[in-house]
């Protein structure tokens, strides 16, 4: 499957990194009587072995960073800026995947690909097969989910990339798609350019609806550029991210 939706790909990965832990922003929190609920988070909140370390990274802003700068390792979205299509069952699990042209389908033993040319319905039929509650007018049972990956040069001895996944499918997905792509198309890549990740709340427009939620953006900024190249120098002839 390619990294875009109804969207082909065939870049080559030009770097492997291992994933060495998952951004998030939100958190689950216990009520008085012991029972978990979900708290949405107007900064960055890192889980993992090495969270201690974003920690550590962001102390000025009490580590709860609401921006952090971040590059991307490869160029191809698939690796890297992932948007697709997700049907989960009513107990979370995954039980398809696509860009729109073609799918992987769980059969009860294992995924199985499956075309749009071919199957023009398959998207309505595997949404009634696993049904839910709809959110709104627009909910078709398909989750629009991007997950990206990526290096954060402050947080320094660590060599890997970091997971951020969101499904703000009308801003979040929007907002870092647009400007990934538009930087890859003017520049041909994106592995040379210092983004900005932030987040803040955004309030509903809905009447009557006092609800906010956290909108996720992504933005070139080129003048980090020299700050964060610094912090990728090797130290001492040492590899790459290495503490001095």
């Amino acid at each position: 499957m390619s990294g875009r939706i109804l969207r082909p790909n065939t870049n080559e990965s030009i770097l492997e990194l291992p994933e060495i832990g998952r951004i998030g922003i939100g958190e689950k929190r216990l009520s008085q009587n012991g029972k978990e609920y979900p708290v949405a988070l107007d900064y960055f909140k890192a889980r993992g072995v090495y969270a201690p370390a974003f920690e550590k990274a962001f102390e000025s802003c009490e580590g709860k960073p609401r921006v952090i700068q971040v590059i991307f390792p490869d160029d191809d979205p698939e690796k890297v800026c992932n948007e697709r299509y997700e049907l989960r069952d009513g107990s979370g699990a995954l039980v398809a995947s696509g860009d729109g042209q073609v799918f992987q389908v769980w059969n009860g033993k294992k995924y199985v690909e499956y075309s749009a040319a071919e199957h023009p319905d398959i998207m309505e039929r595997l949404a009634a097969r696993y049904p839910r509650k709809p959110k709104d007018e627009n909910d078709n049972g398909w989750d629009i989910t991007l997950t990206m990956r990526f290096i954060i040069p402050a947080v320094r001895g660590i060599v890997g990339v970091w997971q951020l996944t969101t499904k703000g499918a009308a801003s979040s997905v929007r907002n870092i798609r647009e400007s990934f792509d538009a930087v890859q198309a003017m520049r041909k890549t994106v592995t040379g350019t210092v983004f900005d990740l932030a987040v803040k709340f955004a309030k509903s427009n809905k009447p009557g609806v006092t609800s906010r939620y956290p909108v996720i953006s992504l933005t070139a900024n080129d003048q980090r550029f020299e700050e964060m190249r610094e912090l990728l120098k090797p130290v001492d002839g040492k590899s790459l991210l290495l503490q001095e």
